[in-house]
């Protein structure tokens, strides 16, 4: 079964030589968490950068962009928020790289994914 993974864009920037997009990501299946699945994306001159919860669903998030997007360069890291003591708030960092020139097509691509047209 194809995952259909929809997004709700909350906030939307296009600076120069960044687009930044903040949102929720809503998964194919009942998610068992009461908080929504936020990400972080900027699209810069040569990459794609995402921050996603570190958790199950964030995990298969990430699996579903990299069938969509291929897989990025390396593989995610992790980022812990709060106290470094413990993984309260972690987030999976991951990005994607592409030729400059490849810049708006990566855009269409993203927007493709998210279901709406990107600037």
């Amino acid at each position: 079964m194809a995952e259909n993974w929809q997004f709700t864009i909350l906030r939307q920037e296009a600076r120069s030589r960044r687009l930044i997009l903040e949102g929720q990501a809503h998964p194919p299946y009942e998610r068992h968490y009461h908080d929504p699945l936020f990400f972080y994306a900027v699209v810069g001159p040569d990459h794609l950068s995402l921050e996603v919860s570190r958790d199950f669903d964030g995990e298969r998030l990430l699996h579903y962009l990299a069938g969509l997007l291929g897989q990025p360069a390396a593989p995610p890291r992790v980022q812990l928020g709060g106290s470094q003591l413990d993984e309260e708030g972690a987030l999976l960092l991951v990005e994607w790289h592409f030729p400059p020139v490849g810049r708006g097509e990566m855009i269409h691509r993203l927007g493709e994914i998210l279901g709406r047209a990107l600037p």
